[in-house]
């Protein structure tokens, strides 16, 4: 246990050592950019106004994105884990959107450091809940307990470093105000981690054990076909009624999508397409999956059915089932098609 711990603060260290040196060298080149100014025009104003409300619409924005991370967290435990797992891509694409709106954010003069210090707390929160997904994966993929656990608490430490530098924004943008003569320059407070009790690595492996102790993730498992992934060659011209029209040409190949749609790996996933024209002529053929993840699609592609230009055809696609696999009624797609003549 003291040999964890000693670790643990060396992880802590270089952290904020590392953390610390972005941001001296993302504002190295900034600081000449600070003047006094002792007269501002109404358009120089109306600048820095519009400014100081673009500012506070991303802050709401962000504030929002980390109520609903934490909220996630807290239903965790009764969250089906590709279910959870959707919900923390959701976080990371809203998060990556107000990093992006705040890039393209032109600052007025003399803002450029407090910017600066801005852009750097939303890219810190940003990166916590890009590398909280995959950390908690592998605590959920019962990894080894001290790995998970550690790379859990960075992210934390992350949200953590945001808020105080978030302190140094609202510092500065005040200061930078009052240079220009405008005493009354504020913004909005911002905390991603209200709980500070979450960079502590033993809080944070009982935060674990809770999510995986919940009887809502158990085992689960099972295969679909993603039928409206279906790729034809030669292609799909047109559709008349019920029936594809496929391009003319010598034999006819298929590819489709097959998701699991289970919490656990599947291995030697067998998939087969029957292929039936009019006059009872049919054959079947076969692909195995050799693995595939929780929630990841693979492509099965088939080749080498005869065609029958002007017959109306069928094709159905199976897939599965995998053991213990409970629903069915996705595991399987027919398609109709006529080749021209």
């Amino acid at each position: 246990m003291e040999g964890r711990g000693r670790k643990e603060s060396i992880i802590t260290l270089i952290i904020m050592i590392i953390i610390a040196a972005v941001i001296v060298s993302w504002l190295s080149g900034l600081w000449s950019c600070e003047n006094g100014r002792k007269e501002l025009t109404d358009v120089e104003r109306l600048t820095i106004s519009d400014y100081v409300n673009s500012t506070s619409v991303l802050i709401q924005q962000s504030n929002k994105t980390s109520y609903k991370f934490f909220t996630i967290l807290d239903k965790a435990n009764n969250t089906a884990r590709e279910d959870l797992d959707g919900q923390l891509m959701d976080i990371i694409e809203e998060s990556k959107l107000v990093l992006e709106r705040c890039r393209e954010l032109m600052p007025p003069e003399s803002f450029e450091i407090t910017h600066g210090y801005l852009v750097l707390v939303f890219d810190i929160r940003n990166r916590a809940y890009e590398d909280f997904r995959p950390a908690l994966s592998n605590a959920l993929q019962d990894l080894d307990l001290d790995i998970s656990t550690a790379q859990i608490t960075k992210t934390f430490l992350y949200m953590f470093m945001s808020d105080e530098i978030y302190l140094y924004f609202q510092d500065n943008l005040k200061e930078s105000g009052e240079k220009l003569g405008i005493n009354n320059l504020t913004i909005t407070d911002s905390v991603v981690l209200k709980d500070k009790n979450l960079t502590d690595s033993q809080n944070v492996m009982n935060f674990i054990s809770e999510i995986k102790s919940s009887p809502e993730l158990q085992q689960r498992r099972g295969v679909a076909v993603i039928s409206d992934t279906v790729e034809f060659n030669p292609t799909v011209l047109n559709k008349q009624g019920e029936y594809w029209v496929l391009a003319k040409g010598s034999e006819i190949s298929v590819a489709i999508n097959i998701q699991n749609q289970g919490n656990v790996t599947e291995n030697n996933v067998n998939v087969t397409m029957k292929y039936m024209a009019q006059d009872n002529v049919s054959e079947t053929k076969e692909f195995i999956i050799d693995t595939i993840e929780p929630s990841q699609e693979k492509t099965v592609r088939i080749s080498g059915f005869t065609a029958y230009p002007g017959r109306k055809c069928e094709l159905e696609i199976n897939a599965g089932p995998v053991p213990d696999e409970a629903f069915l009624g996705n595991n399987k797609a027919t398609f109709k098609f006529i080749m021209e003549n």
